[in-house]
């Protein structure tokens, strides 16, 4: 892949191409995005933008016959690549990034008329058969159904437009400024102003009105790649084997409503203490 986005920013028709193809191509959008986000992080939005609209045009056309998830990730992913460019904060990218996910929250019911209210009618289905015999359970869960399974479509689309990102500045990175991602990656600190009215919505999700619970996935993707950073970092600072970072992501995957909880503490714990500062501290004064 490194190759296609070398070869993407030899010329603006070379990276349209490139971008257009993987778009074109139901499972290759993210790379088509992802490039996207090189283009506009290396060039700007004036050189980038005209990439962006030559390119998004297979998008556009998924669009139309009912898929709109490529045309979404392109755009947003290229909107955070511009605010990464001229603001160079990672953090505020991370912020659009959760703001573009309540957007589609609020448009997925538009913008999947047709599929969103089958797979609500069958997971609604599916919780009555479970809770059959806990009919107060039911009821308190009934209502949360079709916002929750809105609210993690709304997430997944957060992710994408995030991994994107990050794949488009690693390029950027190891093209033109190799070791410049990891630095700036394990720097990655979200504010206290987010992080915490975001902890306190998902602590009391059940609480809120259906359709605010629903937002409760969104709010927390940001949290946990906060938290994958910090936890980049705090190996980075005090020189540990590369494995136990292995080792996080082997628990993100096998106990992963556990460890995916323990990342937004740890982000939300970040944000309050700053803890990487406190380490350098810590090791310049031993």
């Amino acid at each position: 892949m490194k190759a296609l986005a070398k070869w993407a920013m030899s010329g603006r028709w070379q990276a349209i191409v490139a971008a257009g193809g993987c778009l074109a191509v139901p499972l290759l959008f993210w790379i088509g995005a992802a490039i996207l986000a090189l283009v506009v992080l290396r060039q700007g939005v004036r050189e980038g933008g005209q990439v962006v609209l030559w390119a998004v045009l297979p998008a556009i056309a998924w669009s139309a016959i009912g898929d709109p998830t490529p045309l979404i990730v392109a755009i947003g992913t290229s909107a955070m690549a511009a605010l990464l460019r001229y603001s160079i904060r990672l953090d505020w990218s991370m912020l659009l990034a959760c703001g573009l996910g309540v957007l589609v929250y609020l448009l997925l019911p538009l913008l999947l008329s047709e599929v969103l209210p089958q797979v609500v009618a069958s997971s609604e289905t599916a919780v009555s058969g479970a809770l059959k015999d806990q009919p107060e359970l039911l009821a308190h869960l009934q209502p949360l159904i079709a916002p929750m399974i809105n609210g993690v479509l709304a997430a997944l689309h957060v992710l994408v437009f995030i991994l994107c990102l990050l794949l488009g500045r690693y390029w950027q990175s190891e093209l033109y400024n190799p070791g410049g991602f990891g630095t700036e990656f394990k720097q990655l600190r979200l504010p206290l102003a987010f992080s915490l009215p975001a902890t306190l919505v998902c602590l009391t999700a059940g609480q809120l009105q259906p359709d605010l619970a629903g937002l409760t996935p969104v709010l927390t993707v940001p949290l946990m790649i906060a938290g994958l950073a910090l936890f980049h970092g705090v190996v980075k600072i005090s020189q540990a084997s590369p494995n136990w970072m292995l080792l996080v992501y082997l628990a993100l995957m096998l106990f992963g409503p556990y460890m995916y909880t323990l990342l937004i503490f740890v982000a939300l714990l970040d944000s309050l203490l700053n803890i990487r500062t406190r380490l350098k501290d810590t090791a310049g004064n031993e």
